[in-house]
């Protein structure tokens, strides 16, 4: 038994699986996430976490009145962000409706029947689910049986193949990898869910990967001598973190190689803003030798 995020804040128990909020359906096999990149291939689901949530079958979409019961889609989230973790009734519970005190058995049980049908609906009467699975003592899993590919699968492999790239010093490739982690970053983590607190740790940790894919993106440019995409994605990290001063110092020494002093200046000046007003503390050395460029450039 170990101790996972609990929606709340707090900690409950998990039985028979540790924590794996980076994870995906692939893990959950022991495979490498990679070994079906693109979606659809040769698995039957293809789940959706980034952007608004889909799942496709067949490659056809499971719309919304195909669905029924919110809770369904909510639990189907939560399995694949987990799968193979086997819970009980109460941690479902506060996933799928926090705070709420008993009565929620029949509930559950008519929403893990509803997802049932919606991801088999040619299943018969008392016919056990391939994939929403349960056992006599009253524990719940998702069990993907090989079947589904999600972007959280993606992710994790394309975050490998940077890393990997990286370290070769292989700077197109790396370059390459994480500009596509972007495109699933940028869409946004589970969107509609983003007051339900179950989900939050997950959130935090994509959101944190997405800074850091940015930062990567910064120094891999920079490397390369890609002045005009290393200032770009100094910018967007800035969006982001108006106190990083890798990036301010980034896109200022980048301005003052390509001659725009007052770009560089008004950089300057709107870090040296948010630190000092904001956060209470002085320029870093990088930051304050940049300065003195700038005032010896003017």
């Amino acid at each position: 038994m170990s101790r996972v995020p609990e929606p709340g804040g707090g900690m409950m128990d998990r039985v028979d699986g540790e924590p794996a909020p980076n994870t995906g359906v692939a893990a959950a096999h022991g495979g490498d996430p990679g070994v079906n990149s693109t979606s659809g291939g040769r698995h039957r689901y293809e789940a959706h976490l980034f952007g608004p949530f889909q799942v496709l079958r067949d490659g056809t979409r499971l719309g919304s009145p195909t669905w029924g019961r919110a809770s369904a889609r909510t639990l189907l989230k939560w399995f694949l962000l987990n799968p193979g973790d086997k819970f009980r009734e109460g941690e479902l519970a506060q996933v799928l409706w926090p705070g709420r005190k008993g009565g929620t058995a029949n509930r559950l049980h008519v929403t893990q029947h509803s997802l049932r049908r919606v991801l088999q609906p040619e299943l018969c009467s008392r016919q056990p689910s391939a994939y929403v699975r349960s056992d006599a003592c009253g524990r719940c899993w998702f069990d993907p049986a090989g079947n589904w590919w999600t972007d959280v699968d993606e992710v994790a492999r394309l975050t490998k193949t940077a890393r990997a790239a990286q370290a070769a010093d292989r700077i197109p490739e790396a370059i390459g990898a994480y500009e596509r982690l972007l495109a699933h970053y940028e869409r946004g983590f589970l969107p509609e869910e983003v007051y339900l607190d179950a989900f939050e740790p997950f959130r935090v940790a994509h959101g944190r990967d997405h800074d850091e894919a940015l930062r990567q993106l910064l120094r891999l440019n920079r490397r390369g001598g890609r002045h005009w995409e290393a200032l770009t994605y100094a910018l967007r990290v800035l969006d982001r973190d108006p106190y990083a001063e890798e990036a301010a110092a980034a896109a200022v020494e980048i301005h003052l190689r390509q001659g725009s002093i007052t770009a560089a200046l008004a950089q300057l000046e709107s870090v040296t803003r948010a630190l000092r007003e904001d956060l209470g503390v002085p320029l870093g050395p990088e930051l304050l030798a940049l300065r003195e460029r700038v005032r010896q450039a003017r």
